[in-house]
């Protein structure tokens, strides 16, 4: 794509080669002198660059009556009147006009070289057009019309504001009322019945060379209204509405930048400039359209403005050689004077040494008394200084002696209040002795009482034993065996109970088992549950990034915090910054390897969220707009300005980090050096080759660590490092939530590589989801298990309530047995009773006997205690008495470190008393000295030496005796010393700035001169060229239809003649005046005539109103194809074509081409095709 600066230059017809054949370089000249800042200067060269807007004037209707012209050579025209001298310099006698039929065949020869397209046209990125908006603006309401960045044509009929556009373009972008043609002041242009207007127009400013884009952004809105009582006003407008300025100038300065040339009268070709020029201007007339539209005209006025202010300087050097020899004569005057005023210099040099000494001895004097002043002060100070520590001392002392006598306070109230828990504890200690010491004896008497119970209970168990013995033997002699076998079947049921309960131990042995089973399997069914949702979620996120990934294309922000935008223009708006923050990161990262993406997303992690600053000040200033934003996840740091030279990577054969990554800025490229060590950190697929190549053998040079992929889980990463012998593993898991924050070179090949990624976590969670499965069967047989444990237990229990009921039953049956005789049983009952006493009574006396035991040892302890209470009693009150004697003490050394203390601060207020007398006594006598001083330094600036020994008398003596005779002389002088010295100083500073000026008013003269001759002959060869490219092409593009013609330019008498043979058979005629061809072939001559200049011009836009009324069918559509050709020619150029014919099927319709209806006003409606 071409570049904007191009766009804007036009094309000379002529070649580099003839160029320097011709021993100059041509440019486009800028179009006025005026505002040498904020715009691009025009130079001369075939390739150059036009950046001024011409200021020409409107055009006269200068159109004489029609009249026969010859039809071969044009005749003669009148005698020019005589040439001024500028002229005749600028022309220099048009010797360059001379060789006219090299000139075209030079230029022929170009044209037939260059090539029938010279690519595909594409759109330039500014000073394009994009839309025009009239309110209330001549007979609209409103009417926008949204522009194409190409080629334009606008169709509709009479009234819908074709028009209207060109008119509002040359308005609103500062041209004259009266340029247009269409009223002699803004207030006409007013719609009838309303009070004001608008007009807005919106340019295209992107590109490199976009005008300020910092300030205006990607586009730049101007917008003019006025009034219909004459007020008029500007305003330039950002891409985001704010408005920037309010000045016309600044409207120019736009203007001028872009080169747009709205007053120029063939570059924005109005409805009656185009029927003028099309068909009814004269010679002299299209001459005139000629050297405006290729800005010949501008630039002469502009360099005869430089040859008019190069005459008034010459004016003034003749001034100046008369002042100069009259301050020649005056200087030398007043040197004769000043070296006889010399002669007694060594008496005024003495003088003036005396008068200095005198002046700076009586300032001696007093600064010695100043000095004998600050000498009591600073004993003053030295005294306060000397108290001050004193009671800084004393204060000290008695800050340790109130801790001292706080201290001891305290201790002594501590002891008092311990007093009394002494003595509780005393008082308590005895107390508990005595109760212990009862409690022990009514023990022991319990215990003889229970000894004695005990002993009759044992007798009688005994008792009752024989007597049950001796009445089982009568039953068993009376009963014979049935009793016996009652007490086997008795004996029978009861192991089966037992045998039962054996069952019940070993089932429930088997219970924990069963339900640890159960357990592990649950476990296990969890943590397979867990890790299929994992999965799952995986996959889910998997998904996410993909889609992110295909929506988020063109997106570069997309993965960051959706504050970033608003940030980034902040940042663009804010130029309070040292140095403009680079940011995010990530957008100036580029993947070349997407497989590496999510574990370099994980491990820069917040980094790529950050930006990179030059400064602490920017920092904190960019810390601010992040807090005000709400972004929180946004490192800032501060990078170096100077980059890092040489990086320690290892062989070339590793991929790094680095190595896979496209970085846009060095800075940012250090910055993730420093921080992450991308140019040491190599990336190996394989772990078994990460882990070969990070311990296999030494270590590879310049590597810090190694990233490879997890040989088991997908998707995440592993990080080895190798500390000696030590290799550590840490895994790498990333975060599938986040967005992709760094670009890719190839994004098909990432979406692939997740597509992928996805595949294969969909077969795993497929697997993870079966083993989930198994294991749920698992821990449906556990369940069961147990379940059918429970069921066998129950059986068990109920077997055995069967079996103790049988017992129960044989037990009821045996009572039937003993129920023959009950005194058995009531001999039983007794011995049970009696037992039972036994057991009680003897239980009493064991644990009355450990109790007794265990009080004895309380009592023992408790006696311990009492003695240790009142030897703690006795120990406390004598500490007491202690710290009362230290207390009085410390009391008695406090009184007198206070006294001290207090005599201290009186000395300090008595030397501050002193000092404060001896301050303003100083401040008086450095009032004095200072007044000494000051006039000490009016008499001489620098201090005088006084000689040892001198005095302010004797220094006087000295002086007043050379100063009588100084006087003497001056009397014979007629003026003082001084006076001759400054009127000879003046005479020759005035000589010198008058010799000054002089010559450099001379070199400027010069300068002036070899500037003007330089731009006079790149003007002549500007003209000479550009003539030969009109005539040339003029005719190229007749040929277009078969004509043939010649275009005749005579700058000597300032005509333009145009001869046209339509009919290309007639060989021996040299061509017919335009008046004699018909409407359409005169259109079709005129609108060749005007594609030819249009070539030579440099302006970015062109527009044509009604080029093809006059035409018929035939001629509109040739005219209308060329225009098409033309514009695709001119590569990056936006022409408004207005027609109110139909386009569609007569010309070469595409892309390029933008066809634009206007309907009727009163619908306000664009149909934009």
């Amino acid at each position: 794509m071409p570049s904007a600066t191009t766009k804007r230059s036009r094309r000379a017809a002529f070649d580099d080669d003839e160029v320097e054949n011709d021993g100059a370089t041509i440019s486009h000249v800028s179009s006025n002198l005026k505002h040498e800042t904020q715009r691009k200067k025009a130079r001369t060269s075939n390739a150059g660059h036009n950046k001024k807007s011409s200021r020409a004037s409107g055009l006269e209707s200068a159109i004489s009556p029609d009249e026969d012209e010859p039809m071969q050579e044009p005749e003669e025209p009148p005698t020019p009147p005589a040439a001024t001298q500028y002229e005749m310099m600028r022309d220099a006698g048009f010797r360059h006009l001379e060789h006219a039929d090299l000139d075209d065949q030079r230029a022929t020869q170009r044209l037939k070289n260059r090539p029938h397209m010279l690519g595909e046209n594409q759109v330039a990125l500014n000073a394009i057009i994009e839309s025009i908006t009239c309110i209330n603006f001549m007979c609209h309401t409103k009417l926008h019309v949204e522009l194409g960045p190409l080629l334009n044509f606008i169709v509709g009929e009479n009234g819908s504001g074709k028009s209207a556009v060109l008119t509002a373009i040359t308005l609103c972008l500062g041209g004259k009322a009266s340029a247009t043609n269409r009223g002699g002041s803004l207030r006409s242009f007013v719609k009838e019945g309303e009070d004001h207007a608008s007009l807005i127009v919106k340019i295209k400013n992107q590109g490199p060379d976009a005008f300020k884009p910092d300030l205006y952004g990607e586009s730049i809105t101007v917008e003019r209204n006025f009034s219909k009582s004459g007020s008029s006003g500007f305003k330039l407008k950002s891409t985001g509405g704010r408005i920037i300025s309010t000045k016309k100038g600044d409207v120019d300065d736009v203007v001028e930048y872009y080169c747009l040339q709205v007053d120029n009268p063939l570059n924005v070709l109005s409805q009656d400039n185009a029927r003028q020029f099309l068909n009814a201007s004269t010679p002299a007339a299209k001459y005139r359209y000629f050297v405006q539209g290729t800005q010949l005209e501008q630039l002469d006025q502009d360099y005869q403005l430089l040859q008019e202010t190069l005459e008034a300087n010459e004016t003034r050097l003749l001034a100046f050689q008369e002042n100069i020899a009259f301050l020649k004569e005056k200087s030398e005057k007043a040197v004769k004077l000043r070296d006889a005023l010399t002669k007694s210099a060594e008496m005024r040099r003495q003088s003036r040494v005396y008068s200095n000494q005198l002046a700076w001895a009586q300032v001696m004097e007093q600064e010695a008394i100043l000095q004998r002043k600050e000498d009591a002060i600073l004993a003053a100070q030295a005294e306060i200084a000397r108290m001050e520590g004193a009671i800084t001392e004393k204060t000290e002392i008695l800050a340790t002696i109130d801790d001292k006598v706080r201290e001891a306070g305290e201790a002594l109230d501590q002891m008092r209040q311990q007093e009394g828990q002494f003595k509780e504890q005393e008082e308590e200690a005895k107390a508990n002795f005595s109760k212990a010491r009862s409690s022990v004896e009514q023990t022991h008497a319990q215990e003889r009482d229970i000894h004695i119970q005990l002993s009759n209970a044992s007798q009688k168990v005994k008792d009752y034993e024989k007597k049950i013995r001796e009445e089982e033997q009568r039953l068993e002699e009376v009963n014979g065996g049935a009793l016996a076998e009652k007490q086997k079947e008795l004996e029978d049921t009861r192991r089966a109970v037992e045998d039962i309960r054996d069952s019940q131990k070993t089932h429930g042995e088997r219970t924990p088992t069963l339900l640890q089973e159960l357990k592990g399997a649950q476990d296990e069914a969890q943590e397979s549950d867990r890790i299929a949702s994992q999965k799952e979620k995986e996959v889910s996120d998997a998904e996410a990034r993909l889609r992110t990934v295909s929506q988020n294309r063109s997106d570069p922000l997309a993965g960051f915090e959706p504050q970033i935008p608003q940030l980034l223009r902040l940042i663009d708006r804010d130029s309070g910054f040292s140095q403009k923050p680079i940011g995010p990161i990530g957008t100036f990262i580029q993947l070349t390897k997407p497989q590496w993406s999510s574990i370099l997303e994980k491990i820069f992690g917040s980094s790529l969220n950050g930006f990179v600053v030059g400064s602490k000040s920017d920092q904190e200033r960019l810390y601010s707009h992040t807090e005000r934003l709400g972004i929180r996840n946004c490192p800032i740091f501060i990078g170096s300005r100077s980059t890092i030279g040489s990086l320690r990577e290892p062989d070339e054969s590793y991929d790094t980090i680095l190595r896979v990554l496209k970085i846009d800025n060095l800075r940012v490229r250090d910055q993730l050096v420093i921080n992450h060590q991308i140019e040491q950190t190599i990336l190996i697929e394989s772990r078994e080759e990460a882990q070969r190549v990070m311990i296999d053998g030494q270590q590879p040079q310049n590597v810090a660590a190694c990233m490879s992929f997890h040989d088991k889980k997908r998707g995440q990463g592993l990080r080895l490092t190798r500390r000696g012998r030590n290799l550590s593993t840490s895994p790498i898991i990333p975060n599938y939530e986040q967005k992709s924050r760094m670009k890719s070179d190839d994004v098909e090949s990432q979406i692939t590589y997740f597509k992928g990624n996805l595949e294969h976590l969909q077969a795993e969670f497929r697997e993870k989801d079966m083993s989930r499965r198994t294991v749920q069967q698992v821990v449906q047989r556990c369940t069961q298990a147990v379940n059918h444990h429970k069921r066998q237990a129950a059986s068990l229990e109920k077997e055995l309530r069967n079996a103790q009921a049988r017992a129960t039953l044989v037990e009821e049956e045996l009572d039937k047995f003993e129920g023959v005789d009950n005194k058995l049983q009531g001999y039983k009952n007794d011995l049970e009773e009696a037992q039972t006493q036994k057991d009680h009574y003897g239980n009493q006396y064991g644990e009355l006997a450990m109790q007794k035991q265990e009080m004895n040892k309380g009592v023992e302890k408790l006696k311990q205690e009492l003695d240790k209470a009142k030897t703690a009693s006795r120990d406390h009150k004598a500490k007491m008495t202690k710290a009362e004697d230290k207390v009085r003490r410390f009391e008695e050394t406090r009184r007198v470190a206070l006294v001290e203390k207090n005599q201290a601060y009186e000395k300090v207020d008595m030397s501050k008393a002193s000092k404060a007398e001896a301050e303003r006594s100083k401040q008086r006598q450095a009032e004095t000295v200072a007044d000494y001083t000051r006039q000490a330094s009016a008499v001489a600036p620098e201090r005088a030496y006084i000689p040892e020994g001198e005095t302010v008398r004797s220094i006087e003596r000295k002086f007043e005796s050379v100063r009588e005779q100084l006087k003497k002389i001056r009397g014979q002088l007629g003026a003082s010393d001084e006076e001759i010295q400054n009127r000879a100083s003046k005479s020759i500073q005035e000589y010198r700035e008058a010799k000054k000026n002089h010559k450099s008013l001379t070199s400027l003269v010069d300068e002036l001169k070899k500037a003007l001759m330089d731009r006079l002959r790149k003007w002549r060869t500007f003209q000479r060229l550009i003539s030969a490219h009109a005539r040339c092409n003029f005719n190229y593009l007749l040929s277009e239809r078969g004509f043939r013609g010649e275009l005749f330019l005579d700058h000597k008498a300032k005509r333009l003649r145009v001869q046209v043979e339509p009919d290309e058979t007639r060989k021996s005629s040299s061509g017919r005046n335009t008046k004699t061809l018909s409407g359409g072939e005169k259109s079709f001559s005129s609108i060749c005539l005007l594609l030819a200049i249009w070539d030579a011009m440099g302006s970015p836009l062109r527009c044509l109103d009604e080029f093809d009324v006059f035409m018929d069918n035939v001629n509109r559509a040739i005219s209308t194809n060329m225009l098409i050709t033309t514009a695709r020619r001119s590569v990056g150029k936006q022409f408004v074509l207005i027609t109110p014919n139909a386009i569609e099927g007569r010309a070469k319709i595409d892309k390029d081409v933008k066809i634009i209806r206007l309907t009727d006003p009163r619908q306000r409606l664009l149909t934009d095709h």
